[in-house]
């Protein structure tokens, strides 16, 4: 036969060689399609059939798991999922203790927690925040924020006693120490023990001005003393009754700014002022006017001017009250400057 091959090159018998070859050339047909159907035999339940290469009838029985889903297996914010029938997916909402889908927001006032931001509100937000003043323009307590031609500034806190006006170009605010004529209260207190001394002042003003009250001593009929700056120095210090005192030397260790007061009544007054208690160039001056209780008749009073000098040039911060002898009962003073 001259054998005509198929796809597969099985020889195939020729009409002619049916009647003399007919077996034979049967029987290599078969064999042929035996051969190349080998790799179709065998396999187990629920196997599939799948080429093994590129070549013709070359095939394999695998295990039915190429591509299949078997099962879906899911983790958080991920929930459902399943191993058979039909499998349901879905994704948990986000909170601020679970993970999950979240809903976008343009707002930039929303006090939501599970929403989330988008770059439109960020945008909306950093206008807001460029356009605010910076926490960075002021450094300290006390400190006030204006706008010079283009921007805001800081003004820096002034000291005690001074006041805020309008410079005078009438382009900016500035503190600056008042005008003679009005009075600013720097500190007060009470009179005890042997000695009281005021906190310290400023010394941003001109003129100082104290007032004693109810001032009593433990001691019937003591008198009212006063240092500068607390100074006890040795011949520093001077104090008389107003009248012309020449050729004095500094000899004291305080001044006498008041005579002696009843140690049961507590009704007096005393007005000290100090001119130019600021100044570093000159001694200081101290004039008191004073009523006291008379410690002999208590219905009557004492009524005096008195003076006292310190031969410092230093500014005066501070002042020290004293009994002149035993302790103070009670009293108040107030310092105030102009």
């Amino acid at each position: 036969m001259t054998n005509p091959t198929s796809n597969f090159n099985w020889q195939m018998p020729t009409p002619t060689d049916l009647v003399t070859d007919l077996p034979a050339d049967f029987e290599v047909f078969g064999q042929a399609v035996d051969t190349s159907m080998a790799d179709l035999l065998g396999g187990t339940t629920g196997q599939i059939l799948a080429k093994a290469s590129n070549s013709n009838m070359d095939f394999a029985w695998i295990t039915n798991d190429v591509g299949d889903i078997t099962a879906v297996n899911v983790t958080s914010p991920i929930t459902g999922g399943g191993s058979s029938g039909a499998v349901t997916i879905g994704i948990n909402a986000a909170t601020t203790s679970v993970v999950g889908a979240v809903q976008l927001s343009n707002s930039t006032s929303t006090t939501s927690s599970v929403l989330a931001s988008t770059p439109t509100a960020t945008k909306a937000a950093y206008d807001l925040a460029n356009a605010a003043i910076a926490k960075s323009v002021v450094t300290t307590a006390g400190d006030i924020i204006y706008r010079n031609a283009t921007v805001p500034v800081r003004l820096g806190i002034g000291t005690a006693g001074q006041v805020l006006r309008v410079n005078s170009g009438a382009t900016a605010p500035e503190w600056a120490t008042p005008a003679g004529g009005g009075w600013t209260l720097l500190t007060s207190g009470t009179l005890s023990g042997a000695t009281t001394t005021t906190a310290a002042f400023s010394t941003s003003y001109v003129d100082l001005r104290v007032i004693v009250t109810q001032f009593k001593p433990a001691t019937d009929n003591a008198e009212f003393l006063m240092r500068f700056n607390a100074d006890s120095g040795a011949n520093r210090h001077f104090g008389a009754s107003n009248s012309p005192q020449l050729n004095q030397p500094f000899a004291q260790t305080s001044c006498n700014m008041a005579t002696g007061n009843d140690n049961s009544v507590a009704t007096g007054l005393i007005i000290i002022d100090l001119p130019g208690y600021s100044n570093t160039t000159t001694w200081k001056l101290a004039n008191s006017r004073n009523i006291t209780v008379n410690a002999t008749t208590t219905a009557n009073f004492n009524i005096e001017n008195r003076i006292g000098a310190y031969n410092q040039t230093t500014a005066i911060s501070s002042l020290q009250f004293i009994p002149s002898s035993g302790n103070f009962t009670s009293g108040n003073y107030f310092v105030y400057g102009a």
